[in-house]
Formats: structure tokens, sequence, C-alpha cells
């Protein structure tokens, strides 16, 4: 499988690296300087031996071997994380790389703070995009305004009602014209996908486009080759928690294709699909899962499932979804449902 980008963490005794984490850092400090007009922000690194002495927490992120950007943290008392500083290479900003960034410390973070500049709307949308809130403002003595925003995981709690007709009353619905009656009475299995358009880009409505039928193949390369896909999903957990249903749970949606579970043929007959905003190679986020699981718990109060399983489960060799960075552990142990 070809990998498009890997988040890691990094070790910065390797001179050659480090050089090339200072030249990012002077690139986009640049950048920040000028979009704040604010020259005395201060440098994080001024030369490569200070890199290399670097006692953080440092994460990067790579297509192929070229960096593409850098987060640092740092850990404050009781275990939580404060983001130092995130830096992307300028030619690269507005690729996702930031959040990637982001979503790889809050993979396992519970607690995450960072500072930032009123002014820079970019960096406040990218937080308020991987789950921060605005939490104490301040001005700097020289008169910079900043925000202390705060990300803390598990505190949505969503309250979700099944109505008669089998759509989520607080969900956004949006209606597919992709779906049909069931064959075989009321759903029995929950199967879990992902998806993200165009690939490994979030946000935008290409995902509800492509499943009414209206996605443009103008607007990416990529959508040429879907955009006559007659497909659907029940529903849809974007990056923030968000929930977007399409085809109500009493109906069939076109989710699973040619697919088999417990020797069972035509999963879309039996079964629910739900699709996470995300891709094969990086975590979801706690938002997600925390709509999920309330999802879940709401359908299981209505409906008679006996499963739930991956795409990449029912649909082996063709399939890979939801992947291995879906957290199948942190769900069976809130869901009493068998693979």
């Amino acid at each position: 499988m070809e990998i498009p980008f890997i988040v890691k963490e990094m070790q910065l005794d390797d001179p050659v690296l480090a050089a090339e984490v200072l030249r990012i850092q002077l690139l986009a400090h640049q950048v920040e300087v000028e979009c704040l007009s604010y020259p005395q922000l201060p440098l994080m690194w001024r030369d490569v031996a200070q890199v290399m002495a670097c006692t953080e927490r440092v994460i990067g992120a790579f297509e192929g071997e070229a960096l593409r950007g850098v987060l640092v943290a740092s850990q404050r008392e009781q275990g939580s994380w404060h983001v130092e500083r995130t830096v992307v290479d300028p030619q690269y900003f507005g690729m996702g790389w930031g959040y990637r960034l982001l979503n790889h410390l809050l993979a396992d973070a519970r607690d995450v703070s960072v500072d930032t500049a009123e002014v820079n709307a970019a960096a406040v949308a990218l937080y308020h995009k991987a789950g921060f809130v605005l939490q104490q403002r301040w001005s700097v003595p020289d008169g910079l305004v900043l925000w202390r925003m705060q990300y803390s995981a598990g505190r949505l709690q969503p309250v979700l009602s099944l109505d008669a007709g089998g759509w989520i009353r607080e969900a956004c619905q949006i209606p597919s014209p992709n779906c049909d009656a069931r064959d075989s009475g009321l759903p029995e299995l929950l199967v879990i996908h992902n998806i993200s358009l165009p690939p490994y880009r979030y946000g935008g409505q290409a995902v509800a486009q492509l499943f009414t039928n209206t996605l443009d193949p103008a607007d990416d390369p990529f959508y040429a080759s879907i955009h006559q896909l007659r497909v659907s999903a029940h529903f849809f957990i974007r990056r923030n928690g968000q929930l977007v249903q399409f085809v109500p749970v009493l109906q069939r949606a076109w989710h699973a294709g040619v697919s088999s579970w417990q020797g069972r043929e035509r999963c879309n007959d039996f079964s629910i699909g739900v699709e996470l905003e995300g891709c094969d190679f990086e975590a979801f986020t706690d938002a997600q899962y925390q709509m999920l699981l309330a999802l879940i718990r709401e359908l299981q109060a209505h409906l008679p499932l006996r499963g739930m399983t991956g795409h990449e489960h029912i649909a082996p060799g063709r399939k890979t979804d939801p992947g291995p960075y879906f957290d199948w552990a942190r769900l069976r142990a809130e869901i009493d449902l068998p693979a």
C-alpha cells in the first residue's frame, strides 16, 4: 500500500534533519511575522545547535522523505501538554500538514493547551478544527493580543434520539437518492468506514456531494474517477464530531458493495453504514469516537443490532477501511457488539 504521508516522533540528533527543521522554522517565522505585523515574535531556534539541543517532544510530518512540518510540545504538570510551536513549510500551507501534526499529538494526549495570536485567524481556525476551544484572552506588554486555547479529550457527551422514520433528530440531515427498501427487515450489523475527499484532505462538502450525486469532476482531478458513482452511507461523522445523516436507518444505503458477514452476502441488505472522515494513515479524533459511541448506543436501543465490524472485514482484499489507526479496543470496551 502506498503511504502518502507519515507523522511520527522525531529525534533531532541528526544535523541534516536538524538543519531542515531550522529552515522550515525560519521560513514559517518570516510569514508569521508579516501576518501579525509583529517583528518581535521570538524564534524557537536560532541555529542548528539549538535545534539539536531541544529536549521537548518533537513531531514531524513527512511526505515521502521530505519534511513538511514540525510540532513542538512540552509536558506540564499532571501530564498535560502545551504546544510550543507548530510550523509548516510555507510552500505547503493549506494542505493539512498542521492538522496532521496536531492530530498525532491528540491521539495520546488527554489535555493540551496552546497560545496563539488573536489576529492569526488561520492558526485559530486550525486549532478550532482540531477540537480546541478559546479559554483565556490577554495582552502582552507591547500590545499583541493572545488566546489560550484548550483541548480536553472526552468532554463531548452527545445525546441523540432516533425518530420513527429512522432519522437521528440531532444530525444534519441531507437526504441521499442512493438508497432503497431493505429486503430483510431491520438492520443487524453496523459497518464502519473511512472517507476523505479529496483523498487525505478534510472539511468541505465533497462527501455530501458524492452521496447526493452532485460532485463536480472539475473541482479536483480525483473526482473525475468517482463522480459517476452512486453510493451513500447512513451516517458521516466529521473530524469535529458533527453527525450528518444521508439515509434513514430503515432503508438500505449503498455503502458495502460486494461483501459478506458470517456467511451472509450483500451486507447492504442488513447493515448500517457509518463513514468517519479520515483515512488509513492517521488516528481519528476523540470527538469522532464520542459521537460514534453515542450513535451506536441510540441505535442499539431501537434496532436488533448484533454485530459491529469494519468495511475491511466484510470486503477483505478489496477494502482497507477504517484501517489500522481505528481504535477497536476503545470502541469494544464501551459497546458490547461482536465482530
